[in-house]
């Protein structure tokens, strides 16, 4: 979407986003926001399940090796991890027959003593030198929980940021943040290829480089014991000038609310050989099937983000607040709830009208108290969106903005490929412990950014700091696109439980622990309606899991899939899986578009969904979306009236091979019926595709080549 995006990403990003003792009784459930799940008392049972999770974690972090040893051709190396991996699941089946009997009808949670298995990297970057006065009292918290160990890498770009001022790489004396740093506890520095230790209340000194100018940086290594580190530094530049200075604690003591969702695993019967694919088993990072109050669908544009601040202020936006174009204006806080985290996922959090607005929200929360967490998209973030961050956590110690970017000492495999790897889970969650009614999840396709809920920009020119579509700062298009709002303390906590173990996955292989335990059985009944289950896909640590689950949701049909999709060009698994439902007289109808301009690398992506289109064309009904500039962007599917999946799933390579994605599936008529409706209405502003679509001999050429590399 930046104009700033280099050729060689640009080109990775848009061909990629192309191809993003037994009981047989009824079970008897309190609705959710009175649900009470009690933790399973059998020791003997406790330590099984506590096994079971192991074997499945290990499962996953076993197949996360199998992927980079297929892509180092290490012969050998596969051949081991692929005996170890047939005898964990050889362990967990014959753990699951075990259990089957042993556990009850009704849903409970299992305890997961907590262990260090993981390590941990996040980063701090330093650019405006005005937030971290003394008087200001900056903190900032790093991530321990279950760590190994805590790697912060410390940067800035103080000097390049600097207005009127210019320094480079060949400059002598390039200019430098002086620092020191105490801590309370004993850590590690570490700076190319030496490694320094420190002592408990030791001060250490040393000179840090402009990050843009000479590319420094400092590794500082953390532990468990991380309690309390002061730094201060002075400008090189300045004799004697101005001290300034930020804290860093230890972020398990924000964590103490959910320490029993942290520490404790859902436990489910499923039925086994179920034809329902809702009751799937096979799938290690999708919660337990949920009851939930209620949902509400918000298919236009600016019910995203009315419910947002519906679900944050207590109450709607004053008349005229949206035209004026000041997301500063007075606002009424006195409804607002009494949340206690502020859990949220996206490709983009951008620092337009809605995300500044959003933000000022969130803050209100943060300074009472409520956990807020944020994960984007580094690849995507603009200059002002990094600004936006850094004051927001300078500012308000409980909120945190994680930019995830791909590290490739992750072992990810192909190498053009990580490039461009994104953060493509979409969550917008809001949770009250005390109140069941205040507790949301928001779920769909739509990022928190202007073109997804205004149909032209918002005029924001008296606010240089906001983006600005009109003054050019990024180019505009407009996105339609699908939500839903979630409600239900049970479901959310559900919720919870799995963003924060996405939130805690393994920064050095990408692998994060399973949040349920689903027990497959004979006699189980199959699963009541109104019920869902949230998953996360990891596709190039987790098998291309992802693949798997969307084929053998299409195995499922028995009459009728429906299908929304921006980006239209099946996988091999995905086309196998449509051509066996063509084959059993499946009805399927596919919407999607060949004019996607406005989008990124809008020259090539249309030809890239001709290309899909052919491939169907005589085969199912196939739908362009026309509604003139308007790029449609819902992901839905839609199976037999009876199950919806919500997601941020593009039907593409790039979903299905390497960004991080979610959805919901949903286990009801009803409410599939009414997603049925919304699919009618994108019906009444397409046109079927009855011919093949032809695609000039370059954009052709490009496809086939980056089909081999990407």
């Amino acid at each position: 979407m930046s104009k700033k995006v280099t050729s060689m990403l640009l080109l990775s990003m848009l061909f990629t986003s192309c191809q993003h003792t037994l009981n047989t009784s009824k079970k008897i459930r309190l609705p959710s926001s009175e649900a009470n799940e009690e933790l399973i008392e059998n020791q003997l049972v406790q330590k099984k399940l506590q096994d079971l999770q192991k074997l499945k974690d290990r499962l996953v972090s076993k197949s996360a090796e199998i992927i980079h040893f297929q892509k180092k051709k290490k012969t050998q190396a596969l051949k081991n991890a692929e005996l170890e991996e047939k005898q964990i699941k050889k362990d967990i089946e014959n753990l699951e027959k075990e259990l089957e009997f042993e556990i009850a009808d009704n849903e409970k949670k299992t305890k997961i003593p907590l262990e260090n298995w993981r390590m941990e990297k996040e980063e701090i970057e330093l650019t405006q030198l005005a937030h971290y006065q003394k008087s200001k009292n900056v903190q900032f918290s790093l991530s321990t929980f279950e760590a190994k160990n805590t790697e912060l890498t410390l940067t800035h770009k103080i000097f390049s940021t600097m207005t009127n001022t210019h320094f480079s790489a060949t400059d002598e004396n390039k200019p430098k943040l002086d620092f020191q740093l105490k801590c309370e506890n004993p850590f590690e520095m570490k700076y190319g290829f030496m490694t320094k230790k420190v002592k408990a209340n030791e001060t250490i000194r040393f000179s840090l480089g402009d990050k843009k100018i000479e590319n420094d940086h400092r590794k500082i290594i953390f532990d468990q014991n991380l309690k309390e580190c002061i730094a201060t530094f002075t400008l090189s530049t300045e004799h004697k000038g101005e001290e300034y200075k930020f804290t860093i604690v230890n972020e398990n003591q924000k964590l103490q609310f959910i320490n029993e969702l942290l520490t404790t695993s859902e436990v489910c019967k499923t039925k086994k050989n179920s034809d329902t694919f809702f009751e799937n088993n096979d799938f290690t990072n999708m919660t337990c099937p949920k009851e939930y109050d209620s949902i509400k669908i918000l298919p236009e544009p600016e019910d995203s983000l009315h419910a947002r601040v519906i679900g944050l202020l207590g109450r709607d936006l004053p008349k005229d607040f949206v035209t004026n174009g000041n997301p500063y204006a007075e606002l009424d806080f006195s409804n607002a709830p009494k949340l206690d985290a502020i859990l949220v996922s996206y490709l983009v959090f951008r620092a337009d009208f809605y995300g500044t607005l959003l933000a000022r929200l969130m803050s209100y929360h943060a300074d009472r108290g409520a956990f807020v967490r944020v994960i984007v998209s580094d690849v995507i973030t603009l200059d002002k969106d990094k600004d936006m961050y850094e004051k927001l956590m300078a500012r308000h110690p409980n909120i945190k903005f994680i930019r995830y970017e791909f590290d490739k000492s992750q072992k990810g495999g192909a190498k053009f490929s990580e490039l461009h790897r994104t953060n493509h889970v979409k969550l917008f969650i809001t949770y009250s412990k005390s109140s069941a009614e205040d507790s949301m999840v928001i779920v769909g396709g739509r990022n928190i950014h202007d073109g997804f809920v205004f149909k032209t920009p918002v005029n924001v020119s008296k606010f240089p700091e906001i983006v600005d579509y009109n003054g050019g700062d990024e180019s505009w298009a407009y996105w339609r696109d699908f939500e839903m709002v979630v409600r239900g303390l049970s479901f959310t906590e559900s919720m919870v439980r799995h963003y924060m173990n996405f939130y805690h996955i393994n920064k050095d292989n990408l692998v994060m622990k399973s949040s349920a335990l689903t027990i497959p059985t004979e006699n189980n009944e199959e699963q009541s309606q109104q019920t869902m289950r949230h998953y996360i896909s990891i596709p190039f640590k987790d098998g291309t899991n992802l693949n798997q689950f969307y084929a053998k949701l299409i195995d499922s049909s028995k009459k009728k899939i429906l299908i929304s999709s921006p980006y239209f060009r099946p996988v091999k698994e995905i086309g196998e899986a449509l051509d066996r439902a063509i084959l059993r007289g499946v009805d399927i109808t596919i919407i999607t578009r060949l004019d996607l301009e406005g989008d990124t690398a809008d020259f090539i992506l249309g030809a890239v969904n001709k290309d899909g289109v052919n491939r169907f064309i005589n085969k199912v009904k196939v739908f362009e979306y026309t509604e003139p500039k308007v790029i449609l962007h819902s992901k839905l599917l839609m199976i037999d009236d009876e199950v919806s999946f919500i997601s941020s799933v593009n039907l593409n390579k790039r979903s299905f091979y390497h960004d991080l994605e979610n959805g919901v599936i949903v286990n009801d008529a009803k409410f599939t019926k009414e997603m049925g409706e919304v699919y009618k209405d994108y019906m009444k502003i397409s046109r079927q595709i009855t011919e093949e679509q032809k695609i000039i001999f370059w954009k052709r050429w490009i496809i086939k080549i980056f089909d081999k590399v990407l």
